[in-house]
């Protein structure tokens, strides 16, 4: 693969990249480690760290973290995958994702933004998942940090490769300039972007990379029941840590029989778990494993998806250079075709985005937009880049920095215009490219040639635009945790655009995330404009298919100065005769609740929501939307409290107390919001979907530690709080 990063990690591997205008005649690779957060409460402790940003802000710069506090994750070499059970790996359960990938509903083109763009071509990212984090060669998903990237933009996913380089467990004290640190060829995704993928009905999969200093034969050896003892492992992992499968980078010559062998592998591993994913990079041939990058799909590389009979990997990954090999990518389209495979599902061109940001060689866009159907899939690598670099800079330390980057990631998505509904560049490309890389109107945006995509087909469907990071976290309202946090697995589910707007009349708007202020979680919907007399503002939301019951209703919080609002609902039986439902409500300090029931629509099937937003008595248009809710309110029941609630472990410094908690998962439960206790306060420390926490920088009260742990369901409905305490003296 391609890489752009400020540093290579190891001295075997040079970076070996042509100059930018150099012709690709092949992919190269420099390892890189994606930075991991830091501990659970606050801005981390930074072990090793270099000094701050040149602009002096006082953080320290992304990757210059050395091993974090608390558990973190590691790479794999084949001893650490041959070895491993949960048992041994000592943090394991701090890793895992509990939550089932969602299915997504049917395709339905008249709720599409670009009602005449194909919905069966698919999009894969390979991206970097703990971005703009301080740490990097160990990470930990949650964490005290503000300024590190999660991704929101789901709806347009289909399968997510996350790439970073780990050190293996065995290196213990590792700093982020030795050049001799060891790197697993296994890393498993973050999980917590496994959790909110999941959600929104992606799949996520773990990456392999080689070369690695590690012998090659321990992998793809075969036992003598024909079993693969290393590919036993990696469904194990892939099962016990709740992801999908793997992306097979293998960028390093083998002899034919260890290809061979790979592949047997491969097709081992999913006759143990028939939905573990595997997507394979256009590098080693599987006829000899000679490294050669073809560039398309064709006789000598298509033998990697195996037969109808006898399927290999599930798909292709394209080299860069296509458009230089197989310009209009039919040919690779073709060539899999031949082969009996759909080249919507084994297939994907790729788009190197790392380098080229909005500005890059390839120009997938062009042969898959609403007047062109696309010939294969879509493959993205890197497309967060442009939020690792302003993060090198320290740009994305302030609130400002971070909503200059939000709107990059808004263009990138959805198009130079913001809008998934108006995407499509606005100046012509042309070379050379990888230059100019953050001019977004030469960019058509993501929306151009992906449909979106839901998996919202049943209620409850609640969004507090609670994006998995934050400078601050509220809970109804109220400020309850005031330091920077991050974990992007409680990220609610995505927005379906962000943000297919329309105006009547001559009103005008704009829609932003907005993280001054929250209903609960670190962000709110900002939505600010004119509407005058008649005129308003409607802002989708969800694509669905929702069947509406009699109790069904619909509340939204609100702040700020609007003029009335309603509630869209287009239905799948007459979806060009939308209704529109007047919300009411009475002002109740800063936030209003404003609401309908949706009795008179039983029996109908949903399949978008939208909001329509008239402006005040001067016309104006500024407020802040803090919760979307529908509800069937007799289905609502308060979640169990957890059992076995306990401080399994206390650490402590010279100045500060951390906590490892664990409890069991109780019925109806979602979620799980935990408080430090310090005498009348009620610290927000963390919101976790698993069944293990660590908690970094705790108070301490009397020398005494107490924590609270408070069950939430999936409607929101918030259950009772249990206490757990210990004393010093008990660590």
């Amino acid at each position: 693969m391609t890489v752009s990063s400020p540093r290579a990690h190891s001295k075997d591997f040079a970076d070996p990249r042509p100059p930018a205008n150099a012709g690709m005649t092949r992919s190269t690779f420099l390892r890189v480690a994606i930075a991991g957060t830091a501990a659970a409460a606050i801005a981390p402790q930074i072990v090793g760290a270099t000094p701050a940003h040149a602009d002096d802000t006082g953080y320290p710069a992304p990757s210059s973290g050395g091993l974090p506090p608390g558990p973190s994750t590691h790479g794999f070499l084949s001893d650490d995958v041959l070895n491993w059970s949960p048992e041994s790996d000592e943090y394991a359960r701090h890793f895992r994702c509990l939550i089932p990938r969602a299915k997504r509903i049917a395709p339905f083109t008249a709720t599409q933004a670009h009602p005449d763009l194909d919905p069966t071509t698919q999009l894969l990212t390979v991206s970097g998942d703990y971005r703009g984090d301080v740490y990097d060669i160990r990470a930990q998903p949650i964490g005290g940090q503000d300024q590190v990237y999660t991704q929101r933009f789901w709806p347009y996913i289909d399968i997510f490769s996350s790439w970073h380089g780990q050190v293996v467990p065995s290196d213990k004290n590792p700093d982020p300039g030795d050049d001799d640190l060891r790197y697993g060829v296994i890393d498993i995704p973050n999980p917590g972007w496994t959790e909110a993928a999941h959600k929104n009905g992606a799949r996520t999969i773990g990456c392999w990379f080689w070369p690695r200093n590690d012998d090659f034969d321990k992998w793809v050896y075969k036992d003598a029941s024909g079993g693969f003892p290393a590919g036993k492992k990696l469904v194990e992992i892939k099962k016990y840590f709740g992801f999908d499968g793997y992306f097979i980078n293998q960028e390093a010559a083998v002899t034919k029989a260890q290809i061979t062998a790979l592949f047997e592998m491969f097709r081992y591993m999913k006759t143990l778990d028939d939905d573990v994913y595997i997507q394979y990079y256009d590098a080693d041939l599987p006829g000899s494993g000679k490294l050669d990058y073809q560039n398309e799909i064709n006789e000598k590389n298509v033998g990697s998806l195996g037969t109808p009979a006898d399927p290999g990997v599930d798909s292709i990954f394209m080299n860069y250079d296509w458009p230089k090999v197989d310009p209009d990518l039919t040919g690779s389209r073709d060539t899999v075709k031949r082969h009996g495979f759909d080249p919507k599902t084994a297939a994907f061109g790729s788009t190197e985005c790392q380098q080229g940001g909005f500005n890059p060689r390839e120009n997938f866009s062009a042969y898959a937009n609403p007047n062109t159907k696309a010939p294969v899939s879509w493959a993205l690598f890197v497309e967060n880049e442009y939020w690792n670099t302003a993060a090198q800079k320290g740009i994305t330390d302030t609130a400002t920095g971070r909503a200059k980057y939000r709107d990059y990631e808004q263009k990138f998505w959805s198009g130079p215009k913001g809008d998934p509904s108006q995407s499509g560049k606005l100046e012509p490309r042309k070379p050379p490219y990888r230059t100019d890389i953050l001019n977004t109107r030469v960019w058509d945006g993501v929306a151009h040639s992906i449909v979106e995509k839901s998996a919202i087909s049943s209620l409850p469907l609640v969004t507090n635009f609670n994006i998995g990071v934050g400078s601050a976290f509220a809970i109804e309202g109220r400020r309850a945790g005031r330091r920077p946090w991050n974990n992007a697995g409680i990220a609610d589910p995505s927005l379906t655009w962000q943000y297919w707007t329309e105006e009547s009349g001559h009103a005008t708007s704009a829609v932003a995330l907005d993280e001054t202020t929250a209903w609960d979680g670190g962000h709110s919907l900002k939505l600010t404009g004119t509407a005058r007399h008649r005129d308003s503002v409607t802002l989708h939301l969800f694509k669905t298919e929702v069947r509406l019951h009699r109790e069904s209703e619909v509340s939204i919080k609100v702040s700020g100065t609007s003029g009335r609002i309603e509630l869209g609902l287009t239905f799948r039986d007459d979806p060009e005769s939308p209704e529109w439902i007047p919300l009411h409500g009475r002002p109740s300090g800063a936030w209003r609740t404003v609401s309908a029931r949706l009795h008179h629509q039983r029996g109908r099937t949903v399949a978008k929501i939208s909001l329509r937003i008239h402006g005040d008595h001067r016309g104006t248009i500024d407020m802040n939307i803090g919760q979307f809710k529908a509800v069937d309110p007799s289905a609502a029941r308060r979640p169990e409290p957890p059992r076995r609630f306990r401080i399994d472990r206390v650490d402590t410094t010279r100045h500060t107390t951390s906590a490892y908690l664990s409890w069991e998962l109780g019925r109806r439960c979602w979620a799980y919001d935990l408080f430090a206790v310090h005498g009348r306060s009620r610290i927000w420390i963390g919101r976790v979907h698993r069944n293990v926490y660590y908690a970094h920088d705790l108070p301490i009260d009397a020398g005494r530690l107490s924590v609270e742990i408070v069950p939430i369901a999936q409607d929101g409905t918030r259950g009772r709080g249990v206490l757990a305490h210990r004393t010093l003296s008990e660590t």
